[in-house]
């Protein structure tokens, strides 16, 4: 008996009835998996089955399931409960840092909607509903990977983009091993002294610990060296009795590298106004790249910049030589010579001090390297660079503590002039990765700006601080649920 040729639609209801538990449709045609979002061939049985064993088909047939399982569940919850979804979202905008506000947008919102299988919520919902869940979650994970601590703890103050004074507070528990460090704090001062400073780090402290601040484990204060900031290290040394408070040591490199700035008047005028020449003036700014496409633009001087003031003067030295018609000095090219020659280390020291996770022991190591590299400037101004370097680490009041634990770390006998120390073997095992810069409170501002975007300008403080906190958080190595459980 001759065999007989079966139809498309007879072959696709076949594969339909054979598979009943895949996620397969079709329109009598066209055999159409809906986990794949693609068509499947029907002519050899053998490629049906392919299919359906690839691992691509079954992670997203699992997936395809567990959303449907989800929006059973989620759809029978009672209209006066909180969303998981909705939950889900907020903390997923937050922490990518997108604005609520998109979910106005009509095209989003549909996108979403149609591969999410979920209603999209109104940004206000998200914003009165969820947003300090999300908030009040981050701390309790703070307060979980803190615990008793030890601690460091880092202050700092800026004024951003509305005039307000912000202070953030970072928090890092002191171990044997590396950690992270938190955003756990960050308000408004109505005066920038030491009595709100004080007041402010108590009140991060009551956030860390709500149920007792443990003062005895609060072990370092980072701060940068402004007087109020040293006197409410005084300050609060008698309610920590245990805290040692080290100014940042980059400021304190900084520090020289303006009193280089003001040595060399010269170079820093120039700097400033070969920049001047290239600003709203397109042509010479391509007359410049036509005549030099290797050299970049001398670069614009940050004066609040750690470092960027010996990064100017060595970077603009290259495109200063070739444009010698603006040059009227005859010594600023030796100038030049001397800060490149006798304080380019200032720079690579800088950026090795900025490195996250340095044990204590390296981050001292590349102290000591500069001091030496500094006793070595000769002339008046290397009098004057290491005098200054100098008088600056002896204002320094955590400074000789911390030199005297790097000491007992490394098995040397500590230095005589550097201090007693009166912590525990058990405490000095853990300042082992004790930070000695402030970079992390940097960072949380950079942070901070950049999400104070112009169209943002109308958050309240209460709410922004929320969206701060919440966004610093590092989620990605301490959050170990799927933001979609799809």
């Amino acid at each position: 008996m001759p065999k007989v040729t079966r139809t498309k639609r007879t072959t696709v209801s076949i594969y339909l009835e054979e598979f009943p538990n895949e996620t397969f449709r079709s329109d009598g045609q066209v055999l159409y998996c809906q986990s794949c979002d693609k068509s499947v061939s029907i002519d050899q049985r053998g490629q049906v089955i392919q299919h359906i064993n690839a691992s691509k088909h079954r992670g997203n047939r699992d997936r395809k399931l567990k959303f449907q399982q989800n929006f059973i569940s989620t759809s029978s919850e009672s209209t006066n409960s909180k969303s998981v979804f909705n939950d889900d979202l907020c903390r997923a905008l937050i922490r990518s840092d997108i604005p609520l506000f998109k979910l106005k947008n009509v095209a989003f919102k549909k996108c979403m909607e149609k591969y999410t299988g979920h209603k999209i919520p109104d940004e206000s919902t998200l914003r009165k509903n969820y947003v300090r869940g999300v908030y009040e979650e981050t701390i309790s994970k703070i307060q979980n990977i803190i615990a008793d601590g030890p601690i460091w703890v880092g202050v700092d103050e800026t004024t951003d983009a509305d005039g307000r004074y912000i202070a953030n507070v970072i928090v890092g528990k002191l171990s044997t091993e590396p950690s992270k460090p938190f955003l756990l704090y960050c308000e408004e001062l109505n005066k920038c002294n030491h009595k709100t400073i004080c007041q402010l780090f108590n009140n991060a402290m009551g956030v860390l610990w709500p149920n007792g601040i443990i003062h005895n484990n609060v072990l370092l204060l980072l701060t940068d060296a402004a007087p109020y900031m040293c006197k409410a290290g005084k300050v609060l040394d008698t309610f920590y009795p245990r805290i040692v408070h080290l100014t940042c040591l980059v400021h304190a490199f900084h520090r020289i590298a303006e009193t280089i700035r003001f040595q060399f008047s010269e170079v820093d005028s120039l700097i400033s106004n070969v920049k001047k020449i290239f600003l709203k003036a397109p042509s010479r700014v391509q007359t410049f790249k036509d005549m030099y496409p290797d050299l970049t633009l001398p670069p614009e001087p940050i004066i609040t910049r750690w470092g960027y003031v010996v990064i100017s003067y060595s970077d603009a030295a290259m495109a200063i030589k070739k444009t010698t018609e603006l040059i009227e000095s005859k010594n600023l090219q030796n100038n030049l010579a001397f800060i490149s020659t006798n304080f380019r280390f200032l720079v690579d020291t800088i950026s090795k001090l900025k490195t996250s996770k340095m044990p204590l022991t390296e981050s001292l190591e590349i102290v000591d390297d500069a001091i030496k590299q500094l006793e070595r400037v000769p002339g008046e101004i290397g009098v004057l660079t290491n005098s200054k370097f100098k008088n600056v680490l002896e204002k320094n009041p955590g400074f000789n503590t911390v030199m005297s634990i790097r000491d007992i770390l490394l098995n040397k006998t500590p230095n005589n002039n550097y201090s007693e120390i009166e912590y525990t073997p058990k405490e000095i095992i853990c300042i082992k990765y004790a930070p000695v810069t402030s970079v992390d409170v940097e960072r949380s501002f950079n942070r901070y700006k950049a999400m104070l975007r112009p169209n943002r300008r109308h958050f309240t403080f209460e709410n922004f601080k929320l969206y701060v906190v919440s966004n610093f958080f590092p989620h990605e190595d301490y959050d170990s649920e799927l933001i979609f459980n799809f």
